[in-house]
């Protein structure tokens, strides 16, 4: 099937973009010696993951538990899950994993998350990381209090301390690649700075993982930093262009959209709204951008409802209703969730069509 005749709005991936994506980052992990962990709630895909996995990876990292239950159907086996579980039903869940599974790791920056883990996991051996808030302000302790809630985990022979990790999402506001610079090297300064608090008291720090594409390749590059931990890079999208992460021409993933309505000369409205493209966006000057139309650059998607995207254009434009127009999305991520299926692509063809495994999977 050609491109042009597939139905609207869908996900399209470029197969030969993303298959150079993933080769980068793995030549990348390769050259400084990196343990590479993706984040798969980029892709949600077990395609997407097996292909990663052809590449070189240690083993995956999930968000949520029912990724992580899908993928282990699925042969992955190495399976470090980033959010922390807290409540008992969840941890039952998790300790059949990991009976099945070669290594689950947990994540825990908290007293009491550790104690409900040793409620459940009362004999059986779990991995577990602790994460260090690194200047994002979400989940995770400040690097200066690692110690006392390793002195939690140690006293559970079973629970086992696997190392430390963080996410450093303030990168993802950067306003220039300085600041972007800034934003990594912070990330990895905190994450190493608990490192050293464990050893200065003589333990081992095995893991010291940071995570986030935007940082990856700054961050990577530091010694004493084990792993990294990228999900986006597969795909990329307009927000990794604008932070100067990659190009427009490397950006692996697509919405294909038609134009269904010119109200007026300077304005036409498209099938993908908010449901399609989210409401994710960024700025350009003043004015809130949610995607790049590739064969109207000078086009802007404003704004957005759930079915209609808004898109504003130059009174003497060419575009056409009934044209079908191709979108970096803002945020790639945010797109796959929406969707059950995307399809390879390589130059105008539909090469395959590819389910996505964990969509919708939040718990």
């Amino acid at each position: 099937m050609k491109i042009i005749d597939i139905s609207t709005p869908n996900v399209l991936v470029d197969y030969e973009k993303l298959i150079k994506n993933i080769e980068e980052m793995s030549n990348f992990a390769k050259v400084y010696g990196k343990n590479l962990r993706p984040m798969i709630k980029t892709h949600k895909s077990v395609e997407i993951a097996k292909i990663q996995q052809k590449y070189g990876i240690t083993g995956i990292q999930c968000a949520k538990l029912s990724e992580t239950e899908v993928f282990s159907e699925n042969g992955f086996d190495d399976i470090f899950i980033s959010s922390e579980l807290i409540d008992c039903i969840k941890l039952e869940r998790a300790k059949k994993l990991s009976k099945i599974l070669n290594k689950l790791i947990l994540a825990v920056d908290s007293l009491e998350g550790i104690r409900n883990l040793s409620e459940v996991f009362k004999k059986e051996k779990i991995y577990v990381r602790i994460e260090i808030d690194s200047g994002h302000h979400r989940c995770g302790v400040k690097a200066e209090d690692v110690l006392k809630i390793y002195r939690e985990i140690e006293k559970y022979p079973n629970i086992i301390f696997e190392g430390v990790f963080t996410h450093g999402g303030q990168v993802y506001s950067s306003k220039n690649k300085e600041q972007r610079e800034e934003f990594s090297y912070n990330e990895t300064n905190e994450v190493l700075k608990a490192k050293k608090i464990l050893e200065e008291n003589n333990i081992k720090c095995e893991t010291v993982s940071i995570g986030s594409t935007p940082s990856a390749f700054i961050g990577g590059k530091i010694d004493g930093i084990t792993e990294i931990r990228p999900g986006n890079y597969v795909f990329y999208d307009y927000k990794q262009v604008k932070l100067g992460v990659t190009k427009l021409d490397r950006v692996s993933l697509f919405v294909i959209s038609q134009v269904i309505s010119r109200p007026e000369k300077d304005r036409v409205l498209i099938d993908a709204g908010s449901k399609v493209l989210s409401l994710d966006y960024i700025l350009e000057g003043d004015e809130k951008v949610y995607g790049y139309i590739l064969e109207h650059p000078n086009a802007k998607i404003y704004n957005l409802s759930e079915e209609h995207g808004w898109v504003r254009i130059n009174e003497d434009s060419k575009i056409k209703i009934g044209e079908k127009i191709t979108i970096i999305p803002v945020h790639s991520c945010l797109v796959i969730n929406n969707f059950d299926y995307f399809y390879f692509i390589k130059e105008s063809e539909i090469i395959e069509k590819i389910k996505i495994d964990a969509r919708g999977l939040f718990e």
